[in-house]
């Protein structure tokens, strides 16, 4: 049903014009005739009899015992016009809400079946940010029983931790376990710390490494979400077994090797962690990898990187960097 008045109806309300020229002519006036209305408005008895009768059939205008019609308020015909387009838009609401119930059955039905498993891609692209946050949500939503993640890269934004926020305290409270791996430097962000102190309580284990392991995200070892090369807002969903049982099995020999994160600090752990990271960065320089390349695997600015290179080339009394290397080179053959 075209409600009259709204954009693409056939017959708008006739208030433009001379029809509102004889409405308002009417309003002033207890009551008018045709006759009046055609001298008012300037035109002849034919379209000002026209013109009332369209006002009359929307209520603005009402005859008059001797002949005659008065103005009526619009506010008593509104609502006669406008309720079977909003009784109508109410049935329409409701028919949307039983095709979505339907939908939703039918959806749990397929999600259970043999059918999905065979059906349902083994690798799926998703290059933009809001498909990827909407697949997480998906995918933790249905997570029943883990959920395996690594972030590296040194301290999360602030904003992506409090949209995780929500989701993981979700999937904790449905007893679904949660294990996540940091890096190091990810232990000096307040941000950071505050999140990974709210979640732990709930269950979550969050542990760090010095080189960041590879990022990803494992719901219930069936489905793996990973890093799509070249777009660092895109990811990929890999559902193809023996893939997935590669990532799990990768991170399943990090895991012990990764030590607690810290929520709180004393000047001890905060030397010890420095230590460290100076080791791994010692272990990066005797593999001659470049300062930008080093501060990006250990998730650190190229600044703070290259603090600490000079604080172990300190150590060493190496002359240069290639020094450096050479002498950590030499102590590495030593111990073996």
């Amino acid at each position: 049903m075209d409600i009259p008045g709204t954009p693409g109806d056939a017959s708008p309300l006739p208030l433009n014009g001379r029809a509102l020229q004889a409405y308002e002519y009417a309003c002033e006036r207890e009551k008018v005739t045709p006759e009046e209305i055609a001298s008012a408005i300037g035109t002849d008895l034919k379209e000002a009899e026209g013109l009332m009768r369209s006002l009359c059939d929307l209520h603005l205008l009402w005859p008059t015992p001797g002949g005659g019609y008065t103005a009526s308020s619009p506010r008593i015909f509104g609502a006669q016009l406008i309720a079977p387009a909003v009784r109508e838009l109410a049935e329409r609401q409701q028919h949307i809400m039983h095709m979505m119930e339907r939908l939703d059955s039918l959806a749990e039905i397929y999600e259970q079946s043999p059918a999905k498993r065979l059906r349902r891609p083994e690798i799926e692209v998703l290059p933009e940010v809001d498909s990827v946050r909407s697949a997480l949500n998906g995918l933790s939503a249905h997570a029943s029983q883990e959920i395996l993640t690594s972030q590296p890269g040194g301290a999360r934004p602030a904003d992506v931790l409090k949209e995780a926020l929500s989701r993981t305290e979700l999937v904790l409270r449905r007893n679904v376990t949660m294990r996540t791996i940091y890096q190091h430097t990810a232990q000096f962000n307040p941000a950071t710390r505050a999140y990974v102190k709210h979640v732990t309580p709930l269950g979550a284990q969050v542990r760090m490494l010095s080189d960041g392991f590879m990022r990803l995200i494992v719901f219930d070892r069936e489905t793996a979400v990973l890093p799509l090369h070249g777009n660092p807002q895109g990811a990929v969903i890999v559902s193809d077994q023996s893939i997935v049982d590669f990532v799990v099995e990768a991170f399943e020999r990090v895991w012990p090797t990764a030590s607690p994160f810290p929520v709180s600090y004393d000047q001890n752990q905060v030397m010890g962690a420095s230590e460290e990271i100076k080791l791994a960065i010692s272990q990066l320089l005797v593999e001659g990898v470049e300062d930008k390349v080093i501060a990006r695997r250990l998730g650190m600015s190229l600044r703070t990187c290259q603090r600490h290179i000079s604080d172990v080339m300190a150590r060493l009394g190496a002359r240069n960097r290639l020094h450096a290397g050479y002498l950590l080179s030499k102590v590495v053959d030593d111990l073996r």
